[in-house]
Parts: C-alpha cells; sequence; structure tokens
C-alpha cells in the first residue's frame, strides 16, 4: 500500500486500456525522482509555474506531507501515471492525474477538481484524458463523487483540449480566489448544471 495512512489496500491501482494508475508512496525512490522529473520540464514550468520540488529528498516530503494528507482527509488526490506493456506496466511513469479538494479556512469549493501532467515526450497521445476519465470513473464509483471542475489558463488550449475530451463543459472565465484572484477558464461536469454556487464557486463568469 502506499503508506499506512493512505485508504488504499495492497496493490491498489486504477486500471484503463492504456494506463496504470497508483497512489504515490514517499518511500519509493522511483516515485520522488519522477516528480522531480516531471515538475522541473519546461512544459510543466509554463503550465503550472515552478515549484520548490527540484530533489528526491523534497519529493518525497511532498508525497508525505502534502499528498498523504490529501489520500486521509478526501479518499483521493494525486496519482502517479505508468504505460502499460500488454499485462504488465512499464518501469518508467509518465505522469500524474489529480482530484484535489480544498478545505476551510482556505477558499475552497465543494466539488474538487481534476489535474493532470504527462512529460513532454507522450504528450498529444490522449494519455491525460484517459487518465482522467479513469480517476474521475472510480471516484464516482468508490468515493461517490458527483461533480467536478477543471480549471487552466484561459490560453492553455492543450489543457482545454483535454477537459473537452473528458466531458466536460466550458463555463467562462473567472478570477478566482482559490488561485489568488488570476483569471481562469472553469470547466464542470454537464450534471452539475450552470448554477456552480451551490458548489462554492461564487465568482461571476464571464465568456471568452
Amino acid at each position: 500500500m502506499a503508506s499506512e495512512s493512505a485508504p488504499f489496500p495492497a496493490g491498489f491501482n486504477i486500471s484503463t486500456s492504456r494506463l496504470h494508475i497508483v497512489p504515490f508512496d514517499p518511500a519509493n525512490q522511483t516515485h520522488a525522482e519522477f516528480l522531480v522529473q516531471l515538475w522541473n520540464t519546461e512544459d510543466f514550468i509554463n503550465s503550472c509555474g515552478r515549484t520548490s520540488i527540484s530533489t528526491p529528498e523534497k519529493a518525497s516530503n511532498f508525497i508525505r506531507q502534502r499528498v498523504l494528507q490529501q489520500y486521509s482527509v478526501n479518499q483521493y488526490g494525486m496519482f502517479l501515471v505508468s504505460l502499460k506493456e500488454g499485462e504488465n506496466v512499464t518501469l518508467s511513469p509518465i505522469g500524474t492525474v489529480s482530484l484535489m479538494k480544498g478545505a476551510p479556512p482556505d477558499p475552497h469549493f465543494l466539488a474538487p477538481d481534476i489535474g493532470f501532467a504527462v512529460l513532454p515526450k507522450h504528450s498529444g497521445k490522449g494519455y491525460a484524458a484517459e487518465a482522467a476519465k479513469g480517476l474521475l470513473e472510480w471516484a464516482h464509483t468508490d468515493c461517490g463523487v458527483e461533480g467536478a471542475f477543471g480549471f487552466c489558463d484561459p490560453s492553455n488550449r492543450r489543457s482545454r483540449k483535454v477537459l473537452q475530451n473528458i466531458g466536460m463543459e466550458f463555463k467562462g472565465t473567472a478570477e478566482l480566489q482559490v488561485f489568488g484572484g488570476k483569471k481562469s477558464a472553469v470547466y464542470a461536469l454537464p450534471e452539475m448544471g450552470d448554477d456552480l454556487a451551490v458548489y462554492g464557486l461564487a465568482e461571476p463568469l464571464s465568456p471568452e
């Protein structure tokens, strides 16, 4: 299992046609090294900004302190994505997929938001959408998650395409407090309807 504090049974994974999705383990050196690699690519920095995760030790601490906390509180969080080779899984992960939900007293919504990141050499192959669909389906079935947001920079066409490909609807743009007032494109699952205030999104939405 990922950790004694993580709510997953031994061998837990989410399987899709091409991908193998598992919880992060702070004791697994491969997990920590991959997070450093992914979060320091030019693509990730341009999309999400630079982080302080520059060494495997820092990555392990982040997983232990932040990722495991999300698992414990919400039963979901950020997961590691690897490619399958037939019935096997390659040793090299290709990305991450996450379902994150904030908590008071910090700004937060009543539905989690989906996130994804893939190494540049594996982008453009539909892996992000496949991982996101797999995680959302598992979260709905096993965790009772009924709604989810998708947020990204309005100019990030690749992320917007992924959100559309997993069935989310564009609701408009807003300067979201959870991101320090940064303007974001807002997507939501169709079943959430148009009144997103019931999920805690109080900021006014504008067209493109």
